[in-house]
């Protein structure tokens, strides 16, 4: 017959099981939705502090050898906040990050004034191994089970997989924003650009001069802030222009 203290733990851990699940599924049907919005990190936040119960928390991404706070939750430095990536963060996002949760105290995100039952997680974001960010969380004795760990561990991958899609999204919305500044005559002459044909080619295609071609060319360089025709060509073939 099972045991009251055996009864407990099976318990407590089928309690721990189903709190993993929400979490993650929680974290998977807002990818799967809605892909990653602007409130994402803040939404992630929420469900992470509320899986371990913490009392405060921040998610930072990783941007020009800064932590830039995207999310906030409790005490803490307010979002928009860089922070310089020096002492404990230079550590643990120097390249090769590791796939591991920190136990630490005294970090510079919080405003409140910590005392010993305090008690502080770092986790590192990262996409093959290269840092994209942290999460951090603290609480009064929040102590992590290794499940807990594990399952943190576990999000950051997610989290920095999602980064790394935003920042790859956001660069190819900014690059066909700049692409409306051409003429639809000097779309026609980018969308060729890959093909490779010369001057003179690209005329008879279009059934213009190569003269002309070569100013639509030139103006293509200059609005899209290009070198050269290769540079151009391999712009053209990355945004889906060919003809």
């Amino acid at each position: 017959m099972e045991s009251a203290r055996e009864f407990r733990l099976s318990n407590r851990e089928s309690q721990a099981k189903e709190a993993q699940v929400r979490l993650f599924n929680g974290l998977g049907a807002a990818l799967f939705e809605d892909g990653w919005k602007t409130d994402s990190p803040q939404y992630f936040l929420d469900l992470i502090a509320a899986y371990i119960a913490a009392e405060h928390g921040i998610i930072a991404t990783e941007s020009a050898g800064k932590l830039n706070i995207v999310a906030t939750k409790g005490q803490t430095l307010p979002q928009g906040t860089r922070v310089p990536m020096l002492g404990i963060f230079a550590t643990l996002l120097k390249y090769p990050v590791k796939f591991k949760a920190h136990h630490y105290q005294g970090s510079m995100f919080w405003t409140y004034t910590p005392s010993d039952i305090d008690q502080e997680y770092l986790i590192p974001i990262a996409i093959g191994q290269q840092s994209a960010g942290l999460i951090a969380l603290s609480g009064q004795n929040l102590q992590l089970t290794p499940h807990e760990l594990i399952t943190l561990q576990s999000i950051s991958g997610i989290l920095g997989l999602a980064l790394k899609q935003a920042s790859t999204m956001s660069t190819e919305d900014k690059d066909l924003t700049v692409i409306e500044r051409l003429t639809p005559r000097e779309r026609e002459v980018f969308a060729l650009l890959p093909s490779g044909l010369s001057n003179r080619e690209l005329a008879a295609k279009l059934g213009i001069s190569a003269g002309t071609v070569k100013i639509h060319v030139e103006r293509v360089l200059s609005k899209l802030n290009l070198r050269d025709r290769t540079q151009a060509a391999v712009k053209a073939y990355e945004l889906g222009y060919r003809a």
